[in-house]
């Protein structure tokens, strides 16, 4: 009696084996994945803008007199700002163009004084967009500072005044005021 074939080789399971174009399917595939990976990361890095936010630094110049009347002088540093603000003369900052702006300030004074610490920030010509008050004593020295978003209309121009005489403030890196595009 003869077995028939689907028995012939017993129930033992047998090897399967891909045939040629199967391999080369799936590493084709792969390669076309890695290949599209890379072009997708090159592109992003050829054309990837890097959004720059304008930011205008003033350090406060040291001043040629101490008289109360001196203008408060700084030291710009615009980056990035063509467009949004611009310097005048080194005592004001205008705005070119209209949004939402985070204005800082910080002044240090020397020594003692016979009146309250104020400084202020103006919008010409004489609207007052910030004030802050420190004490006129205490270890000898004195730091005031803030820092809050405004909306800036496109003219708009600003200015940082003291109620005492310059000779009173530290000047340099340690008096300074600025603002940065939101």
């Amino acid at each position: 009696m003869e077995s028939p074939d689907l028995l012939e080789n017993g129930n033992i399971p047998q090897q399967r084996k891909f045939p040629c174009c199967q391999v080369a399917f799936y590493t084709l595939i792969f390669v076309l994945i890695m290949i599209s990976t890379l072009v997708s990361v090159v592109f992003c890095l050829l054309h990837h803008k890097q959004v720059r936010s304008c930011w205008a630094h003033g350090s406060l110049k040291e001043p040629s007199t101490s008289s109360f009347q001196d203008a408060m002088s700084w030291e710009w540093n615009l980056q990035h700002c063509d467009g949004f603000v611009q310097k005048d003369r080194d005592q004001y900052l205008i705005i070119k163009q209209s949004g939402n702006y985070f204005i800082y300030a910080q002044v240090n004074r020397k020594r003692n004084m016979n009146e309250s610490f104020t400084v202020m920030l103006y919008k010409e010509p004489t609207i007052p967009l910030n004030k802050v008050v420190g004490s006129k004593m205490g270890d000898g020295k004195g730091t005031l500072n803030f820092g809050r978003p405004f909306f800036l209309q496109k003219g708009d121009k600003l200015y940082c005044r003291v109620n005492f005489g310059l000779d009173y403030i530290v000047s340099g890196n340690q008096t300074y005021w600025g603002l940065y595009k939101l």
